[in-house]
């Protein structure tokens, strides 16, 4: 299902401008939760959007990351436990930048969010929300995030391959390990080259006192017995009694969690699968370490889905994977700024045979996305599906300004059988 949709996020490029940076800031109208969010895949933006949001006072555009100290405790757990949790990283101006980016970015769905809001198991997530909002970007280039992360174990150069905004994960996610981690070698070899890539996310809220908190199985980043291809493990099964004990987070808004790809975590979300009023906003995603390379090796990767012309072997040197320390490039900022960081047909061409295997795929994919106009009185008004979906002017840079809508015939005459 995740597949589908992320075939489909597909955006065109549109000059965002900069215009909110040292302009005044607007803050976003904090959004209820649950909220209704329209995803109908023709009522959502397809370019680049900015939050209108101000970089603290300071912060210069071409400024390296803002400085951050982690200690050598800090880091011998990072090595010895596979996770930790690193205080403070963020400010109360940063944490009030990045929540307003993103009570924004909710208010103003952008198309590539589809997949995540229609399975409801978050109220709204979003990879590679840098490369779409202006604000994000800013986010990584400028906060103190890289060099937390850099210092974490001492990185030369760190790149961004994924990030991923996630708000409010209603139905928690058992134990797992991360492999949407962008087109790297992200797991590195146990004992010899561990450390290629960091997993991180860094958050914008408290976690409650009864849900929401990351456990992660310590030291199971030394683990053997489960496969790179593998998400969700079996404890037993696959060798993991062995670790168990366990590390649980709470974090406070402005902390970092930092861990390594191989470590085994699992989260709980509300019984009730509804966070009510509150909330819990993070931004997470992989960077690579030092001289990486391009690794795809014809996975299913949705970090991915954009034009670069790398092949496998290649070094990770490109706008779409920008690089974050010890300063970002301002050949990769222009480019990012004038919208080439996008998905594209080309791209996305990658995965598309394994998003569109059948047309009852299609189908159900219709079925869960919220495609009636709101009656007043809470009724929902159902409208005539297009289709095709027409994307806006200019049209993508490399390929057809149109994407079918296969699905469309289908679920007209599904509501014939049903008059």
């Amino acid at each position: 299902m995740f597949g589908v949709a992320s075939a489909l996020g597909v955006a065109s490029y549109m000059s965002s401008g900069r215009a909110a940076v040292g302009g005044a800031s607007t803050r976003a109208r904090a959004p209820a939760m649950k909220w209704d969010v329209d995803i109908a895949p023709w009522e959502l933006d397809y370019g680049l959007q900015r939050s209108p949001v101000r970089l603290p006072d300071g912060v210069e555009i071409g400024d390296p990351p803002q400085p951050f100290e982690v200690t050598d405790e800090q880091r011998r757990a990072l090595y010895e436990d596979g996770a930790i949790v690193i205080p403070g990283v963020l400010n109360k101006e940063w944490i009030e930048y990045l929540r307003d980016a993103t009570d924004w970015q909710v208010e103003h769905p952008h198309f590539w969010s589809i997949a995540g809001v229609a399975s409801g198991l978050y109220d709204y997530i979003q990879r590679s929300v840098w490369a779409s909002n202006g604000a994000f970007a800013d986010f990584m280039y400028y906060s103190p995030v890289a060099s937390a992360l850099a210092g974490s174990v001492g990185a030369k150069e760190l790149r961004l391959a994924t990030d991923l905004l996630m708000v409010n994960p209603n139905k928690g996610f058992k134990w797992h390990q991360d492999n949407q981690n962008g087109p790297i070698d992200s797991f590195g070899e146990p004992g010899a080259n561990e450390w290629t890539s960091l997993r991180w996310w860094v958050t914008m809220d408290d976690c409650p006192p009864d849900h929401g908190a990351p456990v992660y199985l310590r030291k199971s980043h030394l683990n053997m017995g489960v496969s790179t291809e593998a998400v969700f493990v079996d404890l037993e099964k696959d060798g993991l009694l062995a670790y168990p004990e366990l590390l649980e987070f709470r974090p406070k808004a402005g902390d970092l969690i930092v861990w390594h790809a191989r470590a085994i975590h699992k989260i709980d979300g509300p019984r009730s699968q509804d966070w009510e009023s509150s909330r819990r906003r993070v931004l997470g995603g992989t960077v690579a370490i030092d001289d990486a390379k391009y690794l795809a090796g014809g996975r299913l990767l949705f970090a991915d889905m954009g034009s670069h012309g790398m092949q496998d072997g290649d070094s990770l040197s490109h706008p779409l994977f920008p690089k974050l320390w010890p300063c970002s490039d301002p050949n990769e900022r222009a480019e990012a700024s004038a919208g080439r960081c996008t998905r594209t047909w080309e791209g996305v061409s990658r995965v598309w045979g394994g998003a569109f295997k059948s047309m009852a795929e299609m189908a159900s994919f219709a079925n869960v996305v919220n495609i009636g106009a709101r009656k007043e009185g809470g009724g929902k008004e159902r409208r005539e599906l297009p289709s095709s979906l027409k994307l806006p002017s200019p049209p993508f840079p490399h390929d057809l300004p149109e994407i079918p809508l296969p699905f469309a015939s289908k679920v007209r005459e599904e509501d014939a059988s049903k008059k």
